[in-house]
């Protein structure tokens, strides 16, 4: 299995910011203007005014022409911020990300897909609402420092690393991130996160543009274990890739059918579980495990307090009789 980096290549200029990236998996800024959210409001409204259901990135559209307008529109706005705060990158890709209301717009817990070498570089998204973020409307939530917890490939294909625990057990250590509408979260993409349905009557518009180290290519990973047993293969793609891709919203599942095989790599990380995770994050742990049992003496009372409200019952209706 692969090593991430001694040392990440840097694409802060700014110290602490970098810093703090490495340290946590994701930084908050304030990301676009007022003007820049109107602008992008209306772009969305302009190339898109179909509704779809649940959760929809411009990425599955089968609609050429809309994924590139969206990548192009979407990359431009952002490089004004990307421009006076970050260093020897590249951006690669530009989409709206979209949850309509209604109880299928959850997105599970997950991590993104790989997208670059992970032994030399890290796949980067700025992830930014047109609208506040509420519990009602499907907040963003994060596993901090979740992103270097072990290196993994991730695919649609490939088993993940918490694959043997269920959503609702990793729920309770995720932190959410209450952005303002033009605030972004900038998030490695190997960091677990996820968000919960949109119950609110607001389309809720979000948009992500993916970057990189400039000197860092394409690369996708995908699992076969009927093929391939326990190791998985690797494809290079060009820097279009996102958008010429036409297998995100169809056929996820299936071997990509652009790129170049570079080859099969061996796949065999631990997997997650319950105790690895609470050993990972012990004070998030405790407060996990308290609340369990507060909840237990709630809804499951002692014996003496059963005997207690038993007696408080038996006087009240003896008074009452009398």
């Amino acid at each position: 299995m692969f090593q991430f980096p001694a040392q990440m290549m840097r694409v802060f200029k700014d110290e602490q910011m970098q810093a703090a990236f490495e340290r946590d998996g994701f930084v908050i800024v304030d990301f676009y203007t007022n003007d820049e959210v109107v602008q992008l409001e209306k772009l969305y409204s302009d190339l898109h005014p179909v509704e779809e259901k649940g959760f929809y990135p411009s990425t599955f559209s089968k609609d050429k022409r809309y994924r590139q307008t969206a990548d192009e529109e979407v990359r431009r706005v952002g490089s004004r911020w990307m421009n006076e705060n970050l260093q020897d990158f590249k951006t690669m890709c530009g989409s709206f990300i979209v949850k309509y209301p209604g109880a299928d717009s959850t997105m599970c817990v997950h991590q993104d897909m790989t997208l670059v070498d992970e032994t030399k570089f890290t796949g980067i998204n700025i992830w930014c609402p047109l609208i506040d973020l509420t519990d009602e409307n499907g907040v963003i939530q994060v596993l901090k420092g979740s992103h270097r917890i072990i290196p993994t490939y991730r695919g649609a294909t490939v088993p993940c690393l918490y694959g043997g625990m269920k959503d609702n057990d990793i729920i309770p250590y995720l932190s959410p991130v209450y952005l303002k509408a033009g605030q972004a979260v900038i998030f490695d993409q190997s960091i677990i996160h996820y968000s919960a349905a949109n119950l609110s009557d607001k389309i809720r518009i979000t948009t992500n543009i993916y970057f990189t180290h400039k000197d860092a290519d394409f690369r996708i990973a995908y699992y076969n274990k009927d093929a391939h047993g326990d190791k998985v293969e690797l494809f290079e793609e060009d820097d279009s890739f996102m958008t010429n891709f036409e297998q995100f919203g169809d056929n996820i599942f299936d071997k990509p059918k652009i790129g170049k095989s570079i080859g099969l790599f061996d796949y065999n990380f631990p997997k997650l579980d319950a105790a690895w995770l609470a050993s990972l994050y012990p004070e998030k742990a405790k407060e996990i495990k308290a609340k369990q049992e507060a909840l237990t003496t709630v809804f499951n009372p002692q014996p003496e307090q059963k005997s207690e409200k038993k007696s408080f019952f038996k006087r009240l209706f003896e008074t009452i009789a009398n």
